[in-house]
């Protein structure tokens, strides 16, 4: 299968899956040489001597930015072609698509401090699912990892374990006396914590 075949079939943005679509770009991009990611990271820019002239590095960088270029072209719909079709470089192209769906970076920063709050702030009534709270979290999370940031697991096993209700707190307990915190796996505490909900008496048989 050649690079487009494979992009359209996993890697294809047409407006509506921008996060998703950036993070398997970024490791696609990554997989065909470290040197095109490198190209939206640090840029490149065209040497003004003939090309005749050009040394190896040189070469290898516009051989890395038209890579990268190609991708980003083979791996976005029509309209979005659209945006970008005028650029010769590919990282300007990524900051197009960037600014575009993710806003400035003022508009991303303002966006962080509010996922921030938003998962400082979040607790699980004595009412909800402790899946439906876990998916809150998770949504956060997922959406600061796609500002820039990822959450380490350590946090946010403790902070699934703050907030919980007071039906918890015997589970909660037995977990810090019992686990390093700092060391168990999310979707091991999930588990647990999800087999322990169920074995609590619902509101029907109070």
């Amino acid at each position: 299968m050649d690079m487009s075949q494979s992009l359209n079939a996993h890697l294809f943005f047409d407006g509506s899956n921008y996060a998703f679509w950036k993070v398997c770009m970024c490791a696609f991009l990554c997989s065909i040489d470290e040197s095109v990611w490198d190209t939206v990271e640090t840029g490149w820019t065209r040497l003004k001597a003939a090309k005749s002239t050009w040394d190896k590095a040189a070469l290898a960088a516009v051989n890395a930015n038209s890579k990268t270029l190609n991708a980003i072209f083979c791996g976005v719909s029509l309209d979005e072609f659209h945006k970008i079709t005028h650029v010769t470089i590919a990282k300007e192209a990524w900051q197009i698509l960037e600014t575009t769906y993710e806003g400035t970076k003022k508009v991303k920063d303002t966006k962080f401090q509010m996922l921030t709050t938003c998962f400082e702030e979040l607790k699980m009534s004595e009412d909800e699912s402790f899946d439906s709270f876990y998916g809150k979290l998770n949504e956060v999370v997922i959406e600061k990892f796609n500002l820039g940031e990822k959450t380490e697991d350590s946090k946010v096993v403790r902070k699934i374990l703050r907030p919980l209700p007071e039906s918890f707190r015997a589970k909660v307990t037995a977990i810090e006396d019992c686990k390093d915190l700092d060391e168990i796996k999310i979707q091991e505490l999930i588990g647990s914590l999800q087999t322990y909900k169920l074995s609590l008496p619902s509101q029907d048989d109070q």
